[in-house]
């Protein structure tokens, strides 16, 4: 988390849990960013990444720049790992075409 702070990145999560559900189980988790709920399923839609079978989101991660674009992402299912050095390689690309403007 550091580590993305530190490139000017920011973290926030979105669950299609209700809020109620989202506030015990960041309080049980602790998690260091913020959960948002998203019980309509708005987001997770615009995205594409809702299992409409199951009605929940597949685990994806996205990275938005500074002007609102989305510029990488990835998803799949809860067994799918989630390589934290590949999210700050993608910001140090990202941070890199940012100095070259």
């Amino acid at each position: 988390m550091d580590e993305i702070g530190k490139r000017g990145g920011v973290v926030l999560a979105i669950s299609g849990d209700s809020p109620f559900c989202r506030a015990a189980f960041m309080k049980a988790r602790n998690f260091p960013f913020a959960l948002l709920s998203d019980v309509h399923r708005t987001a997770i839609r615009a995205y594409g990444v809702l299992d409409v079978d199951r009605n929940v989101a597949y685990r994806s991660t996205f990275i938005v720049d500074r002007d609102g674009v989305l510029r990488w992402g990835q998803a799949g299912d809860r067994e799918m790992v989630r390589d934290g050095s590949e999210i700050l390689r993608v910001l140090d690309v990202i941070e890199g075409l940012r100095r070259k403007r």
